[in-house]
């Protein structure tokens, strides 16, 4: 038990994206990374972080030796980029869409000591000083950190997926407390749920949280504070997959795993050389444009890496949030997008030519001919308005609630892991027996997560919940207009729940771990949570 009337908490919350940490009380995360770190050493003795997308690595460029630059496989696994969750360390598609709950804890504990370091949490003069309070350097001329002990107790966010077995789950708890009493030497330590914090950050001990984050969408029905793990439902189709799907339009490609499974061409007929826009050369991330002098099988086998994949993620997030993709509507008559057609369909409207239709440079006509379209980072012009695959690139968030999926999609997805939202908030309501508690949930029904953040969401969900849940129920979205609160939903909930009076009695305290071992506490302490 560590109690106290003002601990000021520091809270971390570490996503399968980004990772977010700050200070409790605060309404935002101060410090936000991917959670990603470099290995400098092949035993991954040696993690650094932040991971910057924009540049190349240069154990994975070959610029610190000739041993970087002979090795042209194997980053993920040797020398290079170390994602923090295991789901993310391929360049995978949908067989593993559903395992994101095991994670490298160790990447995670330097994601911790990144933003002790960013943030001069060890500092004594933090508050005073702020981004000015230095290291203490030593007259030898080495320097260190400003203290080996920080005087705030940690609020770890669990993030995983509810796919872990229970034993599972207890060894990675086992492990964070491990991490945060002897690593980081924390005075005092707690693991929190991110759906149980995002009920907290929305005023509700009991609600159905939807998240629909970038790994996938998990719903959890939380009932006064504690989540119920028989109700809890998880689907696919989140931030990650709506960018492979968008991808895949965008190159006639369709990857599982790393390797190409499927192709489809719904830009025209192939026959008349009507190819997808990055058929030829691929969605070029912005690394790659910073990149030169490597050889061909070396860029073949950082294509391969999961780097790369987490590099065109970001510019494919930035395509399917920007201005051209429509606002959901709340009754769709129109069909699911990139679904009946392909090939041989429909003819394209540009021609640069080459053969290669939608693709313009920068400077070959007025940016006025352009409204329709979106500028990648190569350079290249993706035109939305030619064709009817273009056009289903404006309506991809329809994918989040479209009843089939794509052509090149169905054919390798297991659908039991694919479901709708609407129906996949049916699934986990059906798994609740009692009648009251049901109908609570349906009436608390609360949507956060950073996919989540498409215009008018919230009023789509309302209008596909109606055809799914019984005429007799009475159920309502709640949504956030903020989309910070609404990204940030479960850093908010643990800034408010570790200020709160009632709550400094729950924390394990360092004499407490000592005496019982972190194996025993896992399974004690948060046994309703696993």
């Amino acid at each position: 038990m560590y109690c106290g009337d003002e601990t000021g908490a520091f809270i971390g919350d570490v996503g399968s994206e980004t990772a977010r940490f700050g200070f409790g009380g605060e309404d935002a995360p101060k410090c936000c990374v991917s959670s990603a770190v470099y290995s400098s050493s092949p035993r991954r003795s040696k993690y650094s972080a932040p991971v910057s997308l924009l540049n190349l690595p240069p154990e994975l460029a070959g610029e610190n030796g000739e041993e970087g630059a002979d090795n042209t496989v194997g980053f993920d696994n040797t020398v290079g980029f170390v994602p923090v969750y295991q789901s993310m360390s391929s360049n995978c598609g949908v067989s593993n869409a559903t395992k994101s709950g095991l994670m490298d804890v160790d990447a995670w504990a330097c994601l911790w000591e990144y933003s002790f370091q960013s943030m001069c949490v060890r500092g004594k003069g933090k508050h005073t000083l702020g981004h000015r309070c230095q290291p203490d350097f030593h007259p030898d001329g080495s320097s260190q950190t400003m203290s080996t002990t920080i005087d705030h107790p940690l609020l770890a966010v669990d993030s995983t997926g509810h796919d872990l077995s229970t034993k599972d789950r207890e060894s990675q708890y086992a492990s964070m407390l491990e991490v945060m009493f002897e690593a980081l030497d924390a005075p005092a330590a707690y693991i929190a749920p991110s759906s149980i914090l995002s009920a907290f950050a929305h005023a509700r001990q009991t609600a159905l949280v939807v998240d629909i984050g970038h790994s996938g969408t998990k719903v959890t029905p939380v009932r006064d504070g504690f989540a119920l793990r028989y109700g809890s439902v998880f689907s696919g189709r989140g931030g990650k997959w709506l960018g492979q799907v968008q991808q895949s339009v965008l190159t006639g490609k369709w990857n599982v795993d790393g390797s190409v499974v499927n192709r489809w061409n719904g830009w025209g007929d192939s026959s008349k050389g009507s190819v997808p826009p990055c058929a030829s050369k691929g969605v070029r991330p912005r690394y790659l444009l910073r990149s030169h002098g490597l050889s061909e099988c070396r860029l073949e086998a950082l294509k391969r890496s999961s780097f790369h994949s987490m590099a065109a993620h970001e510019v494919m997030y930035e395509m399917f949030t920007s201005p051209h993709v429509k606002p959901l509507e709340t009754s769709q008559d129109d069909p699911d997008p990139f679904c009946g057609y392909g090939d041989n369909c429909e003819s394209m409207q540009i021609d640069d030519g080459d053969g290669n239709e939608n693709i313009e440079s920068m400077n070959d006509k007025d940016d006025q001919e352009y409204e329709g379209s979106h500028v990648l980072p190569d350079g290249t012009r993706i035109d939305v308005t030619s064709c009817r695959a273009s056009r289903d690139l404006c309506r991809i968030p329809e994918l989040l609630f479209a009843e089939t999926l794509p052509n090149f999609v169905c054919e390798t997805a297991d659908e039991d892991k694919m479901v709708s939202v609407h129906k996949l908030i049916h699934m986990s309501l059906s798994q609740i027996l009692d009648n009251e508690l049901r109908r609570e949930l349906a009436s608390n029904i609360v949507l956060v997560g950073g996919a989540s953040q498409f215009p008018t969401l919230d009023k789509r969900l309302s209008s596909e919940l109606s055809g799914v849940l019984p005429s007799s129920m009475k159920y309502k979205v709640t949504a956030s207009k903020n989309q910070i609160e609404r990204r940030y939903s479960a850093f908010i909930g643990g800034s408010i729940l570790s200020s709160l009076g009632s709550f400094q009695q729950l924390w394990l305290s360092k004499k407490e771990y000592e005496e019982t071992g972190s194996a025993r506490l896992a399974i004690q302490r948060f046994k309703q949570l696993v």
